[in-house]
């Protein structure tokens, strides 16, 4: 075979590669990726898959395989693999038209937004802004994720701008209404959420968050309406947040039988322990100590310190009912009720020598009695009169409070007083009774006297 037969054979074979390729490119692979895309509308995934991973072996760098492989994965539920392909696609360059950078860019804001890559999401919506200035849902998601970034200014200026161009969503009310909340704008946050519950009368936060404005205002009644609406959620959280802040509501208006079946019922609904939980049982804690049911105001404010311990002044209550758990008598001295309070602080009074005659109820935890002074001596020798205050409120005493007992003694002319507390004297007020005619009693004192007395 001449040099000459050789050139002609290989130009031949030259042409005839070149026109494969070339009828591969525009005739035979665009069938087959048309083939590919009706496996994907078809919900055909892993075969789609497998097809492109097999044309991309030989075409790396075909733009439309990669989309079609990115869209493939994506529906799969393949979000990696697809945020890859997504990007390989708009390296490219090539778009048939603008429909499908935007859809591209729709994707990769979705699966950023999965991925809770809020910035990367966020750049994605606001290339699709600038594609699309007026698209509200745009301007939506950029100010939702300035919301969850904490950029409340910035996020407040994007969903404002996102109502103007059209989308008054319940959604979008109900963001702004946090915004302005948080940012303690109660009056404007208020306009927004209500105009969310006009949208959308079951978003049950929103109703939630009208209560707690209207609480702020001391409009404990409408509050309370409210309350009711956002207690019907689903959500358990919300249900329990929401029955707690009812019960607060009646605890401001006096009704604390009200505000306690509140707390009860909060309680039940809750199943873990958490900030709120905690709140509600320091919360009931305190009723059932106005109540003198402090067996169980105890085992509250316990279960607070086991999950909390410096909440609030949990540890001082605690300390000042420690001696409920070792002292019986005492535990029945703060548990009684105010009739049986009075005969066990008279029952006290004869024990140290004085024979009550008045007794005065100023609460149901509070008692002045005028009594007078029995002689050591001589029993039948009475001597001048005393006055008595007789305190179970665990409270510590100061001095004022010492103070005013002198100046009641001199109205009544008795010739001694009687501080005596379940709690305890403040420095000032020991010092206030030096040298004048006062005897003090405070907690340990007090439980001599019990013993004393016999009770």
């Amino acid at each position: 075979m001449t040099w000459d037969v050789i050139v002609i054979v290989l130009l031949v074979v030259s042409v005839g590669f070149l026109v494969f390729l070339y009828v591969m490119n525009n005739f035979i692979a665009p069938h087959r990726l048309d083939s590919i895309k009706t496996l994907i509308d078809n919900q055909k995934y892993d075969q789609a898959i497998n097809a492109l991973n097999a044309i991309l072996k030989k075409d790396d760098k075909n733009p439309l395989a990669h989309l079609y492989l990115a869209e493939a994965c994506y529906l799969s539920g393949n979000f990696e693999m697809a945020l890859v392909e997504y990007k390989q696609t708009l390296s490219s360059g090539k778009f048939s038209n603008s429909a499908t950078e935007k859809s591209i860019h729709r994707r990769l804001a979705d699966i950023y937004m999965r991925f809770n890559q809020l910035e990367e999401a966020q750049k994605e919506y606001l290339v699709l802004s600038q594609m699309d200035p007026q698209n509200a849902e745009y301007l939506f998601q950029i100010g939702n994720i300035f919301y969850q970034r904490g950029m409340k200014e910035h996020a407040f200026s994007y969903l404002d701008r996102a109502i103007k161009s059209g989308k008054a969503s319940p959604q979008i009310y109900f963001i702004m209404g946090k915004i302005l909340y948080e940012m303690n704008k109660a009056a404007e946050a208020l306009n927004y959420f209500t105009n969310c519950v006009k949208l959308e009368p079951k978003n049950m936060e929103a109703h939630y968050y009208i209560g707690m404005i209207l609480k702020s205002m001391n409009s404990y009644g409408k509050a309370v309406q409210e309350f009711d609406v956002a207690e019907q959620a689903r959500d358990n959280q919300l249900k329990v947040k929401a029955i707690f802040q009812k019960g607060l509501c009646k605890m401001e208006v006096g009704d604390n039988d009200g505000a306690k079946a509140d707390f009860e019922r909060a309680l039940k609904y809750s199943n873990e322990e958490n900030n709120v939980t905690i709140a509600i049982r320091y919360t009931l804690g305190l009723i059932y100590e106005k109540e003198r049911r402090l067996v169980e105001a105890v085992e509250q404010w316990e279960k607070v310190a086991q999950l909390r311990p410096n909440f609030q002044d949990v540890q001082t209550k605690l300390t000042l009912y420690e001696d409920l758990r070792v002292d019986d008598r005492l535990k029945d001295l703060l548990t009684a009720t105010p009739t049986t309070f009075e005969i066990i602080a008279q029952n006290m009074l004869k024990a140290i020598g004085y024979e009550p005659i008045e007794v005065k109820p100023l609460d149901g935890d509070n008692l002045e009695i005028v009594g007078i002074e029995k002689s050591v001596k001589w029993r039948n020798v009475r001597g001048g009169r005393v006055l008595v205050m007789f305190s179970r409120d665990n409270e510590d005493v100061p001095e004022d409070l010492v103070a005013k007992l002198t100046e009641k003694m001199k109205n009544i002319h008795a010739t001694r007083g009687v501080y005596i507390t379940t709690g305890k004297f403040t420095p000032q007020a020991l010092r206030y009774a030096e040298n004048r005619p006062l005897d003090l009693y405070d907690r340990q004192k007090l439980t001599d006297l019990l013993k004393k007395s016999g009770y």
